[in-house]
C-alpha cells in the first residue's frame, strides 16, 4: 500500500523556478515547473572563428578531414542515442532517455524546495477537508497503478507521496507533480474540475508524466536541441531562426506528443481507480471553454500551454474511451467502489469543497 504524507506549510522565502533555473519574481506570480527545458539564444550572439586559420562547420563539409571527424561525432551519438531507448509504459513508444533516475529525483528535490519557498503561506494545512479530498483520490490512482501489469513498480517503490493544494486566487488554474512524488494542486483549478471524477483526471494525467519519465525524457533532449540550433545557426547564419526551426519542427511537436501519452495514460489509470473515464471528456471542455475565455483577456494558462489542440484531445479520449471502460468494468468498481465513495462523502460530502476561483467561469461546486 503507497504511504501518503501531506506536506504542512513552509513559512519561508519567495522564489521562483522557471524550468530548472532559478529567477527572482514579484510576490504574486508563479510559473509552473516545467520539465520542457527550453535554452534561448536570443541573448547570445554566435560567431564565427574570423582567424585565419578558422573554419566554420558549413567549411567542414567540404574537408575530407573534418567530414571524417563529424562522422565520428555522428556515428558515436547515433549509437549512444540507439543504446539508450527506452519504452514507455502502457503506450510503448519508444524513446531516448540517459538522465538516470537519482539525477531525475534530484532535480525534482531541489525545484520542490523552490516552490515550497514560493507557495508556503499558501498551502491548506493538513486536516483541511480539500487536502484530505485530494489525498483520498491521487491515493487510489497510486494504488491503480501499482495494479496495472504494464507499470514499472520500481518507479513508484520507496516514493512518499506528499499532497500540497495550494489557495491563493492571484494564481492561475494549475497542477502538477514532480520527480520524487510532490503533488501540488492549486484552488482555482478546483472548479473546472467541477467534481471528484475531474480532478482524478487532472491528478492522473499529471502523475502519468512522472510515471512515464517525460521529465528525464525532456532532459536527454535539451543537448540534442541545443547542438541542433547551433548547427542550424552555422549553416544559415540567421539568428534566431535556429531557434524558430527547432522549436517548430522538433520541441513542441515532442511536447505535445508527451502530452497525448499522459492523456491516455492518465485515462487508463483512472479508469482501473474505479473513475468514470467519461468526466475527462467533460473536464477537457471545461477547460477548453476556460482557456478560450482567458485568452478574451489577455491571459495564458499555463496549464494547457504545450497541449494538443482541445479539439484533437477530445476526440482521443473519444477513441479510447471504450478501452478505459472495459478496464474499468475489469476492475471490479460496482459495489466495492460505491461502498468506499459513500463512506467518503459521508465524511468530506460529494461535491469538493468551495475554495476563491480567481477570474473562473465556474464559480462554484
Amino acid at each position: 500500500m503507497p504511504r501518503i504524507i501531506v506536506q504542512k506549510p513552509f513559512l519561508l522565502g519567495r522564489t521562483l523556478i522557471n524550468g530548472t533555473n532559478l529567477v527572482s519574481k514579484s510576490p504574486n506570480t508563479f510559473i509552473k515547473f516545467n520539465p520542457h527545458i527550453k535554452r534561448q539564444y536570443s541573448n547570445y550572439q554566435y560567431q564565427r572563428f574570423n582567424n585565419q586559420n578558422g573554419r566554420s562547420f558549413s567549411q567542414l563539409l567540404f574537408d575530407p578531414v573534418g567530414r571524417k571527424y563529424l562522422a565520428i561525432i555522428f556515428g558515436g551519438g547515433s549509437l549512444f542515442y540507439f543504446t539508450h531507448r527506452e519504452e514507455a509504459p502502457m503506450s510503448g513508444r519508444k524513446r531516448f532517455i540517459w538522465i538516470p533516475r537519482w539525477l531525475e529525483l534530484k532535480i525534482g528535490n531541489h525545484t520542490y524546495k523552490t516552490i515550497i519557498r514560493e507557495t508556503g503561506n499558501a498551502i491548506l494545512p493538513e486536516d483541511h477537508p480539500m487536502t484530505k479530498k485530494v489525498e483520498r483520490i491521487f491515493t487510489k490512482i497510486v494504488e491503480a497503478a501499482y495494479k496495472d501489469p504494464e507499470v514499472d513498480k520500481s518507479l513508484l517503490d520507496g516514493i512518499q507521496w506528499r499532497i500540497h493544494v495550494v489557495n491563493d486566487p492571484t494564481q492561475p488554474p494549475n497542477a502538477f507533480v514532480l520527480p520524487g512524488g510532490k503533488v501540488f494542486v492549486f484552488g482555482s483549478i478546483l472548479g473546472i474540475c467541477k467534481n471528484e471524477d475531474g480532478l482524478a483526471t487532472v491528478l492522473s494525467h499529471e502523475f502519468a508524466h512522472q510515471l512515464a519519465r517525460h521529465t528525464s525524457e525532456n532532459l536527454s533532449k535539451a543537448p540534442i536541441y541545443a547542438f541542433i540550433s547551433l548547427l542550424i545557426y552555422s549553416v544559415i547564419g540567421v539568428n534566431g531562426l535556429d531557434n524558430l526551426l527547432t522549436d517548430g519542427l522538433l520541441r513542441m511537436p515532442a511536447s505535445r506528443q508527451m502530452e497525448t501519452e499522459a492523456d491516455y495514460i492518465g485515462l487508463m489509470i483512472m479508469a482501473r481507480a474505479c473513475f468514470n473515464p467519461s468526466e475527462a471528456i467533460n473536464l477537457w471542455k471545461r477547460m477548453s471553454e476556460f482557456e478560450q475565455k482567458s485568452h478574451m483577456n489577455g491571459r495564458t494558462l499555463e496549464f494547457l500551454s504545450t497541449h494538443p489542440a482541445s479539439e484533437r484531445r477530445i476526440h482521443n479520449m473519444e477513441n479510447w474511451m471504450a478501452q478505459a471502460n472495459g478496464i474499468r468494468e475489469e476492475s471490479d468498481c460496482g459495489s466495492v467502489n460505491n461502498y468506499y465513495r459513500g463512506f467518503q462523502d459521508s465524511l468530506f460530502g460529494s461535491s469538493l469543497p468551495s475554495i476563491p476561483i480567481p477570474s473562473s467561469p465556474f464559480p462554484g461546486f
